[in-house]
């Protein structure tokens, strides 16, 4: 079994780069000019892996991502985190950090098989 784990995503990667002061960059370096066709968004329709999202309370991202892979019927948890940055999980409050390292572990748990035993969905 395999399963998807995201802090910060960035599912759709044209709407990153229109709302980001690094659109050229993306465009022209890092996605060398195919943005749209780089980005997770356009390949949802692939995804099948159960995906366990952690995310700043107010990220759109996550949002979008989150009720794609939902309407599509992927097994999905998103767990957000009141007023941290996008990058909560490197430098926020220890408290979250360590919430989210539990979090992490319970759903590696859940997904993947210890010993050859089934994995039972919940």
């Amino acid at each position: 079994m395999r399963t998807a784990i995201s802090g910060g995503c960035l599912g759709d990667l044209v709407s990153a780069a229109d709302a980001s002061d690094e659109d050229r960059f993306l465009r022209t370096y890092e996605c060398r000019g195919g943005i749209a066709a780089r980005s997770p968004m356009t390949r949802v329709d692939r995804v099948t892996a159960p995906a366990l999202l952690l995310h700043e309370e107010d990220d759109d991202q996550a949002e979008q991502w989150f009720a794609a892979l939902r309407e599509r019927g992927v097994p999905v948890r998103m767990v957000r985190y009141p007023g941290g940055s996008h990058l909560f999980i490197l430098n926020g409050r220890p408290y979250r950090r360590v919430d989210c390292n539990e979090r992490i572990v319970e759903w590696l748990q859940q997904w993947i098989p210890v010993d050859g035993g089934p994995v039972s969905p919940s």
